[in-house]
């Protein structure tokens, strides 16, 4: 009890620099047990401790404006989708850690014949945070490519990159071939894998099913992994993953399927993320 009480007595100030230096999360936690916690984690000088660097920059790229008083509010407005540059990029914090998360639009991205629309049209969905998303007519060659620096990330942190989808019903030839996927940061050693993508036949008509069928998402390391939902309603497959350190150096992150030279078509891309991997 005497360690509680002295918490409960020091200078707020000094309970602040306390906070932060932990996590967003880990002062949470803290406030609900100590009193003093509780008003200390309200400070500025907290808060300033867990927005990025960069953050001012992030506010003036903003697509809309953003209002906030503090710096606690402005830590909770970044935790939510913010559209910058123009809408071609989602940006928002991990609410535990503050670290950051990019979503790339497939404005964003390099698709082979997005701009003739025999292949591709683009088209707005209200599910999307963009304003329109790639949908896929037909093709023979399907070629997605992101690219983004090191130096926009977190430093000192492991990142996935996922590419975020739907899968029309009336989708043909996803599943014809393997897609590669790989991730590349520099020119350093690629991380690559394999997938299949479904679309939506009687045998295939849910996440649930596809789990208990063989063709999974391969992975050099003989780890497999499935196309998985996320919590907005699109689906995702993880392209590879990096660590970033303090270099700002080119990652490059792709999903192709070039050998099969069969047609395909019904896929939607909403665009590539790239966030925090724990």
């Amino acid at each position: 009890m005497e360690g509680l009480n002295y918490f409960n007595e020091l200078p707020e100030e000094c309970v602040s620099a306390i906070l932060s230096l932990t996590s967003p999360l880990d002062a949470c936690r803290s406030s609900l047990v100590f009193s003093t916690f509780l008003s200390a984690m309200e400070s500025d000088i907290v808060w300033d401790r867990f927005l990025p660097s960069d953050y001012s920059d992030m506010v003036s790229r903003s697509l809309t404006p953003l209002n906030f008083s503090s710096k606690k509010q402005l830590f909770q407005c970044l935790c939510n989708p913010l559209l910058i540059d123009g809408g071609k990029l989602s940006f928002n914090l991990e609410k535990s850690s503050g670290k950051k998360s990019y979503l790339l639009s497939t404005r964003a991205l390099s698709i082979t014949w997005s701009n003739d629309p025999i292949y591709w049209c683009w088209v707005p969905m209200t599910e999307s945070r963009f304003s329109d998303v790639a949908v896929l007519r037909t093709t023979h060659w399907l070629e997605i490519e992101g690219k983004i620096k090191t130096g926009m990330l977190s430093s000192n942190t492991k990142y996935g990159a996922y590419l975020v989808i739907k899968i029309r019903h009336n989708a043909y030839g996803l599943d014809s071939e393997k897609a590669e996927l790989s991730v590349q940061v520099g020119d350093g050693q690629a991380w690559t894998g394999s997938a299949y993508i479904f679309g939506d036949n009687p045998d295939r008509k849910n996440v649930e099913h596809l789990k208990s069928l063989s063709r999974l998402i391969e992975v050099d390391d003989d780890e497999e992994q499935i196309l998985r939902e996320r919590e907005d309603g699109w689906m995702e497959i993880e392209l590879g993953e990096f660590f970033n350190g303090d270099d700002d150096q080119e990652v490059k992150m792709s999903f192709k399927e070039v050998k099969s030279y069969l047609l395909k078509g019904g896929l939607i891309v909403e665009g590539i993320e790239v966030r925090p991997k724990h």
